[in-house]
């Protein structure tokens, strides 16, 4: 049982919420019952794993699961990002991929991204990414990671690096609070969950 959607649902309850049996399961009711309480929660269409909260000018992940991608050793990725900047060939490379709402009409790109908490924001915006005591910022250069992995941000290696040396595309896994500067600017209402 997830200790902290417990206490949400728990927290919720004494606030007058009747969320049912109380199974610690983050389900649709009860994150619209979260936006219901706090009108800063951005959580998307309500099927992602994680939600993220506008912050003064920011938006914010707190507990963010962060990967690696890219570079010349990664199966899964071709080097081209979004932006056009490319991984492969381009080491030092210290950047970020976000998965930022995607409403255009590829299937694949709204299976992956569809439903979003986070909005579009410009390519190059700053995200301060703190893990423990380290803090490094770095710009938005790709979409994803998709939905199905339950991650909130992808580092390339030279940034994941920053926080693990041996960090590689295909080893690499921390906990981390995500900060895009500037992002509550690009925030609309189809971000927040209707109740």
């Amino acid at each position: 049982m997830n200790e902290e959607t417990l206490k949400l649902q728990n927290s919720l309850k004494s606030d007058g919420f009747d969320p049912g049996p109380l199974d610690g399961i983050m389900g649709p009711k009860t994150k619209a019952a979260m936006v219901l309480r706090d009108k800063s929660l951005l959580i998307g269409d309500g099927t992602w794993p994680w939600h993220a909260k506008i912050d003064g000018d920011d938006i914010v992940i707190i507990g963010a699961r962060g990967t690696c991608f890219g570079g010349s050793n990664d199966p899964q990725d071709s080097g081209e990002t979004a932006s056009g900047i490319l991984t492969k060939g381009n080491p030092n490379l210290k950047a970020c991929a976000l998965p930022l709402i995607y409403t255009g009409k590829s299937k694949a790109q709204l299976k992956a991204l569809g439903g979003s908490p986070l909005p579009k924001v410009p390519w190059k915006t700053m995200v301060r990414v703190t893990a423990g005591s380290k803090s490094i910022e770095v710009p938005v250069i790709d979409l994803g990671p998709a939905k199905h992995t339950g991650n909130a941000i992808d580092l390339t290696i030279a940034a994941a690096r920053f926080f693990d040396p041996r960090a590689t595309a295909t080893r690499f896994e921390m906990r981390c609070d995500v900060r895009i500067i500037g992002g509550a600017k690009f925030v609309n209402m189809p971000n927040r969950a209707t109740a």
